[in-house]
């Protein structure tokens, strides 16, 4: 149970990233495996990382060299953050509270509720953000390094014909049929008579409260927020950074049992009463009501895009322009409309990388058509689906072929750069080990990866 807890602990601390240092608490072997600058690396710090890889791809065996690896990777960012110390990179306060939050969230919903993450480490969210906001800032410190030293990095077209002319000819890879898919999504907009209809029906629950109805009970009749309102409208104990800003702005300036006004939050409107403090946490209830999005306004949004179709077709309108002007979607809209393979981080898809309903569609257009206008639907950042409509343009389709300059530069380019950027950090390992003090403890000098740490 406390190797789980530690392979836990070090994804609490890394989440995506590497390089925690081992928490006082554990089990595993504490044994200084290396040194660099003012900086270890325990021997736990390189198997809770291994484990946890481990239990992430438990139907592949990890490859023989995968501890080694790991520990070239630890070098590699305690490099990285003695050079910064040496250059004077810091992370900011709010740089470090701000992705601790983010972590800790991450988290409560990885175990279901704050009370359960707090129940499994035996600690309060405060006790463990303490914990481990030096390592997070750490690890801030030399990702804002390694983005310093390798961000300005760019690769030439003449760069990338001479990295595709160097593959051999029997080695230059194959890829399956691909699409690369543009879109424009729409989502209607509450309106005004909505929002004002929802503002004042919780002002007349808010008279009913003040006039002596039951906070709870009232709660429990027209709460809209399905986590607390069977509960009375509960959300327990709340610290700061746990919810959205507009809500902890007043319920931290409340009293005990006083009632806020009706305060609007992206959620809805909330009337909110704090039942206790205890230094930097309140016991909260709230009431929420939501402004409903109509029938017609989803027929305005349906009509809308039906004339920005028209106008696409009728080449009235740009691609280009209508994205900028009317997508709600920020990810595409951001890069020209593209779409994102999820799968490859690029804006290629195989066919069986998109989603059914809409492969039906796909498979009837030409390149260049656009879609008829189709429903769509996406959770928005405050955990709702949203309904709306979006129009999808084929941009492109290639048949299965080996790679060409012609159909696939910018999978090339990714590929050349990726080999420069290896490069480019080779040489600036060679650079600053010599300016940082690194010692390496024999166990680990026989992992083939370390041999150009040990090297002059």
């Amino acid at each position: 149970m406390n190797k789980i807890k530690n392979i836990l602990t070090c994804c609490l601390i890394l989440a995506v990233s590497a390089g925690a240092s081992a928490q006082s608490n554990q089990t595993l072997i504490d044994k200084v495996i290396a040194v660099v600058g003012d900086n270890i690396i325990l021997e736990s710090d390189v198997e809770a990382q291994y484990q946890q890889l481990a239990a992430q791809n438990q139907a592949t065996p990890l490859p023989a060299d995968e501890r080694c690896v790991l520990f070239d990777n630890l070098l590699l960012d305690k490099l990285f953050l003695s050079q910064a110390q040496i250059d004077s990179v810091t992370a900011s306060t709010e740089e470090v509270d701000a992705e601790l939050d983010r972590r800790i969230k991450y988290f409560i919903s990885v175990f279901g509720s704050k009370e359960k993450l707090e129940e499994y480490y035996g600690k309060s969210i405060i006790e463990l953000k303490d914990d481990f906001k030096d390592d997070i800032e750490k690890q801030l410190v030399s990702d804002k390094m390694k983005s310093k030293a390798f961000s300005n990095l760019k690769v030439s077209p003449a760069e990338v014909k001479a990295f595709y002319d160097k593959i051999p000819a029997d080695s230059v890879p194959f890829f399956n049929a691909e699409l690369e898919l543009g879109e424009i999504v729409m989502f209607p907009k509450v309106s005004a008579q909505e929002k004002d209809f929802a503002k004042k029906k919780l002002e007349g629950i808010r008279k009913e409260i003040v006039d002596g109805a039951d906070f709870s009970v009232k709660a429990i009749q027209y709460s809209e927020d399905p986590g607390s309102y069977l509960d009375g409208g509960s959300l327990n104990w709340i610290e700061r950074g746990e919810l959205v800003p507009e809500f902890e702005a007043i319920a931290y300036k409340l009293k005990e049992g006083e009632l806020s006004d009706v305060v609007e939050t992206p959620f809805g409107y909330h009337i909110i009463i704090v039942d206790e403090k205890r230094g930097d946490k309140l016991k909260v209830r709230h009431i929420l009501i939501k402004p409903k999005i109509t029938r017609s306004d989803l027929n305005a949004v349906s009509d809308r895009m039906d004339s920005i179709v028209h106008q696409l077709r009728a080449d009235s309108m740009s691609w280009k322009a209508a994205v900028a002007r009317y997508s709600d979607d920020d990810q595409s809209k951001n890069i020209g409309g593209l779409m994102t393979n999820q799968k490859t981080g690029n804006s290629f898809f195989e066919k069986a990388d998109i989603d059914g309903t809409l492969i039906f569609t796909i498979d009837r257009m030409k390149v260049g058509e656009y879609s008829d206008v189709l429903p769509f639907s996406q959770v928005d950042k405050t955990g709702e689906t949203k309904q709306g409509y979006r129009i999808i343009w084929l941009k492109s389709e290639s048949k299965p072929h080996r790679a060409s300059l012609d159909l696939d530069y910018s999978k090339i380019q990714s590929a050349a750069k990726a080999e420069k950027q290896q490069k480019a950090l080779e040489e600036w390992v060679k650079l600053h080990k010599s300016k940082n003090y690194v010692r390496i403890d024999d166990s680990m000098k026989g992992c083939a990866q370390v041999a150009k740490w040990l090297s002059n």
